[in-house]
């Protein structure tokens, strides 16, 4: 991985980790369901604006269809989790829905085949230690 990758790697970390938060704090005062909807319109719109500044695009038909799998499973999963915090505690809640990585991690060798080394196994099962640790 170079430096650029971890750089953009942890500023996603660090950005994902405060959401989690702020979703905590904003179901206090907004159902859920109103939540994830003005998320993803101001997302809309802030990435409406990014994309028109981009002065070159690429862009297939089965990149458009990828990009609405993309959409149906992330809005499932966004509603999940912020159901999930409403009821639940943060601090469980949120590194279950990071475990997403195993299956990131487990699909990536499957489907994309890309190689399971032993720092990645480690990794994978660490990262089930956390959750069971975390979820205690």
């Amino acid at each position: 991985m170079s430096n650029v990758e971890i750089v953009f790697a942890v500023i996603s970390m660090v950005t994902f980790g405060l959401v989690g938060i702020i979703y905590k704090i904003a179901i206090d005062h907004i159902d859920f369901i109103s939540l994830v909807f003005f998320v993803y319109l101001f997302s809309t719109i802030l990435m409406g604006l990014i994309w028109l500044t981009i002065p070159v695009k690429h862009v297939t038909l089965d990149g458009i269809k990828l990009s609405l799998l993309s959409s149906i499973l992330a809005v499932v999963g966004m509603l999940s989790y912020i159901y999930a915090l409403k009821i639940g505690e943060v601090s469980t809640v949120a590194p279950i829905r990071n475990l997403a990585l195993v299956i990131t991690v487990i699909l990536a060798i499957y489907i994309l085949n890309e190689r399971l080394t032993v720092e990645k196994t480690l990794g994978v099962l660490f990262a089930i230690l956390a959750l069971i640790l975390l979820s205690r």
